[in-house]
């Protein structure tokens, strides 16, 4: 199974997690012991995908999809990806982490997410905190060219 199969399959069972850790109606009525072990496991996931990162080959440059983002969106696409699917909350990054991550300015970012949002691939809840949601196909998402660290 390659690496990005195996990707995947953690990915989404850490999305499966993190619904059911999230889900208002179950929690409270599980003892605290199961809530540990949902707990555990989402970090082993977190863990399992860190190490994949940092093993992993470099991916190969895959060609612009036509009417795909550029290069350069596509990366901070794939860093919102991966931020939202690794992290406890579910939530996006913030301005501050995007800044650290690709070495940009606050306005850099800022058009960055502007013209993402125009070109119709993340959508912005106004006046709210970390409100990033990618709506493109998963197709548009290329790999990180680099490994990503929380």
């Amino acid at each position: 199974m390659s690496v990005a199969k195996v990707t995947a399959l953690l990915e989404a069972a850490g999305k499966q997690l993190h619904a059911v850790m999230q889900d208002e109606t179950l929690m409270p009525e599980t003892p605290v012991e199961v809530q540990a072990a949902i707990e555990s496991a989402a970090q082993s996931i977190r863990a399992a995908l860190g190490r994949l990162d940092s093993i992993a080959p470099p991916h190969p440059l895959s060609p612009l999809l036509p009417g795909g983002p550029t290069r350069q969106q596509g990366q901070f696409l794939a860093f919102i990806h991966q931020y939202i699917m690794r992290n406890e909350a579910g939530i996006a990054p913030s301005h501050a982490n995007l800044q650290r991550f690709f070495n940009l300015t606050a306005p850099s970012v800022n058009s960055m997410l502007v013209r993402l949002e125009q070109r119709g691939f993340i959508r912005r809840i106004p006046h709210t905190a970390r409100a990033i949601e990618i709506i493109c196909h998963p197709d548009f998402i290329p790999p990180l060219d680099r490994p990503f660290k929380f």
